[in-house]
């Protein structure tokens, strides 16, 4: 059963950055659980954003961990499964 510290140790020793994380519901139930889960502005392509940005389409918000590690539930995966990708 995967746990946050097997999701950490993994996302640390990914060989590229991730940027999303995909998770089993049980897990994400964890992540968002460990008070590390904020909100974060993305703008069109993707780009982290900020309120400052003079960026004049929209700007989305997604809950993110870390360095702006998206989070995404997965329900295919199993409960405790992740998949994280660049």
């Amino acid at each position: 059963m995967a746990t946050l510290q097997d999701l950490g140790k993994a996302i640390a020793g990914h060989p590229q950055k991730v940027q999303i994380m995909f998770l089993g519901f049980d897990l994400w139930v964890e992540v968002y659980a460990s008070g590390r889960v904020r909100p974060s502005l993305f703008k069109k392509g993707g780009v982290p954003t900020s309120d400052e940005d003079p960026y004049k389409g929209a700007k989305v918000p997604l809950m993110v961990v870390g360095d702006n590690i998206v989070v995404s539930v997965d329900i295919t995966l199993p409960p405790d499964g992740f998949r994280l990708a660049p």
